[in-house]
């Protein structure tokens, strides 16, 4: 976004930023649909065209560049996170096991 004087950088408005999000999330709920998670990955090319397009006319590239890789971390911390507590889980569940069998001994 850049007015006639390569030197002078116009910063979006609000409702310049309340487009691009407006965009961004019906371009990203639509790679949802498709089950794409990284907007960079050639299979998303063909899918949601239309909304891409609007998504990078509306958004200024840094912003495309950094939501892009904001979803794709977001995903990877989800994933992470769901892991650990299924980790977390069964290590309570074999620490509850050995404290039963434990008590069952002493008894």
């Amino acid at each position: 976004m850049t007015s006639g004087n390569n030197d002078e950088v116009k910063h979006p408005s609000r409702a310049d930023r309340q487009k691009c999000w407006k965009v961004r999330d019906a371009y990203f709920e639509c790679l949802n649909n498709a089950n794409i998670i990284d907007p960079s990955k050639p299979e998303a090319a063909n899918v949601c065209q239309d909304l891409r397009s609007l998504y990078e006319k509306g958004c200024m590239k840094s912003w495309v560049d950094y939501f892009n890789k904001r979803r794709v971390l977001e995903v990877e911390q989800k994933e992470l996170l769901e892991r650990m507590r299924a980790q977390h889980k069964a290590v309570e569940e074999r620490a509850a096991a050995a404290e039963a069998a434990k008590a069952n001994k002493s008894a």
